[in-house]
């Protein structure tokens, strides 16, 4: 995933990424052995690409305070999603995804513009926004269909997928999708 952004933050904003700071859990740090430590790929990964790491202090979170307030912000967005809609818990992950799509489009206290704005360089559209969890009418593409078919599926609204303007829905209990029906009739 990093490798992922590194890649965009090099290619979109034409800069490097030089410094990175995390906790010592051992997906960042590594792992102590009997020889002392032992670099994880994480590690080694920002070692060959000039990049440098640091280390909060064990049991300090707070030297690492910009990240931290981000996540408890994140997680309790989620939790008020997830509490004020009938949608099922293994959708968690989709919550979370739409927290941090709302978040990216809210205004900071360090810029006067929106992380969104920022890195994009236009200011975002709220037209397509819509409440998580609401029940919805949404066209599926279906090359089998036919004239006399239904031509919308009722659903729920589960959120926003990555990069595109189109809706994640939940058909079932167990089944969602994308759906390319962006605008869909959403109550």
């Amino acid at each position: 995933m990093f490798k992922v952004y590194k890649a965009e933050v090099e290619k979109q904003l034409d800069s490097k990424i030089k410094v990175v700071r995390s906790n010592r859990g051992g997906e960042f740090y590594g792992k102590f052995t009997e020889k002392g430590r032992s670099p994880g790929p994480f590690a080694i990964f920002l070692q060959h690409e000039g990049i440098v790491a640091q280390y909060t202090n064990p049991g300090t979170p707070q030297q690492n305070g910009v990240s931290e307030r981000r996540n408890r912000t994140l997680i309790e967005m989620v939790r008020s999603m997830m509490c004020c809609t009938a949608l099922p818990n293994f959708l968690w992950g989709e919550a979370l995804k739409t927290a941090n799509y709302l978040l990216n489009r809210t205004p900071t206290k360090s810029f006067d513009r929106t992380p969104y704005e920022i890195w994009c360089n236009r200011k975002p559209s709220f037209n397509h926004l819509r409440t998580r969890g609401c029940r919805a009418e949404v066209k599926l593409y279906n090359p089998m269909q036919k004239k006399l078919d239904s031509k919308t599926v009722s659903c729920y609204f589960v959120g926003y997928p990555d990069r595109d303007k189109k809706l994640q829905i939940l058909l079932s209990k167990a089944q969602y999708k994308v759906c390319r029906d962006k605008k869909g009739n959403l109550h």
